[in-house]
């Protein structure tokens, strides 16, 4: 980084600090807190400027004006005190601004630049309900001075030994005033823009996130009552009938699986819901794959077993990755009952890693009936139609796009490939830890 560049990012960095970053401070607090800084700097330029002159009144009271002003930006920036200080400032610039007309030639002189600029940033930062206050105050103290000045001429200041000296107090003074306020808008104009646009992305989230809500109540509701039922129907018949041996262990093998799906149902919600509500801080920490997806695997290979799929774990011993071991737990599991779901007896599920460079690529492939083309774009969003699988199990379409969420809040990209008939091939590219 060139010298130039260092030192326009150390000034951006200062400027920052200096007025106060978007988190903390509203863009009122923003606005004055510039308005202090620029007004302590053109106060710093006229108390030397004074000097030069010969006008030392106005150096001691510029010199009182600009202490004042630093403790009100100090007020404001540092003690939170932001209408109190820009109350106090308001009156004490009308004072000073009063006494320089008194001073500095009345109506030939630069006061009334001055009470212009300092309407405009006044107004700039004001409440609304105050702004009448505010214009008609500048408006009895301009017109007061001017009266004043037009009835005893002779008790107005004459600041100016030359023609020369007034002419470049004049046009320096302008020159200030025109910047401050090219300054002062652009900066507002800026900011307006953007909190507007915060303000529309935040609006396009809630309404997202509304949206989601309603989709996952939606789904959770009509789900739900599907296995519930199924367990109240097995009960009431093991309750109500003398079954035979293999009868009954025909409904404990049906109704342990909907309390399955059920708990799976549940944990995805807990997930979902937690998800939100940490709103996105996880810790990444470096695990061993295979000793973190050991309980994992070890429940979805007798649930293989009893559906009569054909499982393969081809998962190296020692590969470490970096992740949050529960969200990928949730995510593996997720993926591989979604390959069960619909692989029919007989097929195939494959657990596989490939490493190249500083990703493991986790392989996630069944041989089942694949996803149509024309799901495929909203396949980790919820706008997904839930599905039965091969032997009528059923989701609510939320783990995928749960699994997505979890990925990216990992650094894990995760894609798949699927053709209809020929099954689907998840992949999660998890960094190496």
């Amino acid at each position: 980084m060139s010298i130039i560049a260092r030192t326009v990012h150390q000034i951006r960095n200062a400027w920052e600090y200096l007025k106060g970053s978007d988190q903390t401070f509203s863009l009122q607090h923003r606005i004055y807190h510039s308005i202090c800084i620029a007004t302590m700097l053109v106060i710093f330029y006229n108390i030397p400027f004074s000097l030069i002159v010969g006008l030392y009144k106005m150096t001691i009271l510029s010199t009182i004006l600009f202490l004042l002003q630093l403790f009100f930006y100090y007020l404001s920036r540092f003690k939170n005190h932001l209408y109190t200080s820009m109350v106090i400032y308001s009156v004490i610039i009308h004072i000073f601004f009063a006494i320089n007309f008194y001073l500095s030639s009345g109506i030939q002189g630069t006061a009334l630049h001055s009470f212009t600029i300092s309407y405009f940033l006044i107004i700039a930062i004001a409440k609304r309900q105050h702004y009448w206050y505010w214009t008609l105050g500048n408006l009895v103290v301009v017109g007061a001075l001017i009266v004043y000045e037009y009835y005893h001429p002779e008790l107005i200041f004459n600041r100016y030994g030359s023609r020369r000296s007034q002419f470049i107090d004049v046009a320096s003074t302008y020159t200030v005033d025109l910047l401050l306020i090219f300054g002062g808008l652009t900066y507002i104009i800026n900011n307006y823009d953007r909190e507007k646009k915060i303000a529309r992305e935040n609006e396009m989230a809630m309404k997202r996130l509304s949206q989601e809500k309603s989709k996952l109540i939606s789904m959770i509701s009509h789900d739900f009552r599907t296995p519930l039922r199924n367990v109240q129907g097995y009960l009431d018949i093991l309750k109500r009938t003398d079954l035979e041996s293999n009868e009954r262990a025909r409904l404990e093998v049906e109704l342990e699986k909907s309390t399955t799906e059920t708990q799976h149902l549940l944990d995805n919600l807990l997930s979902w819901t937690t998800k939100h509500l940490e709103d996105g801080k996880i810790e990444l920490l470096s695990v061993n794959l295979t000793d973190c997806l050991k309980d994992q695997l070890s429940n979805f290979a007798r649930a293989a077993n009893f559906k009569l799929v054909n499982f393969e774990n081809k998962l190296p011993k020692e590969i470490n990755v970096r992740v949050n071991p529960a969200m990928l737990q949730l995510m593996v599991r997720n993926l591989m009952d979604n390959a069960l779901k619909f692989t029919s007896s007989g097929g195939n599920i494959t657990l596989s890693a490939e490493l190249s460079a500083d990703v493991c690529q986790l392989h996630i492939r069944d041989s089942g009936a694949g996803i149509a083309e024309e799901a495929q774009q909203d396949i980790f969003s919820l706008n997904i139609k839930s599905s039965f699988g091969t032997e009528g199990e059923k989701g609510v379409g939320l783990g995928l796009a749960l699994c997505k969420e979890f990925a990216d809040l990992q650094g894990v990209d995760m894609s798949f490939q699927s053709r209809v008939g020929k099954g689907t091939i998840f992949t999660l590219a998890i960094p190496m830890g």
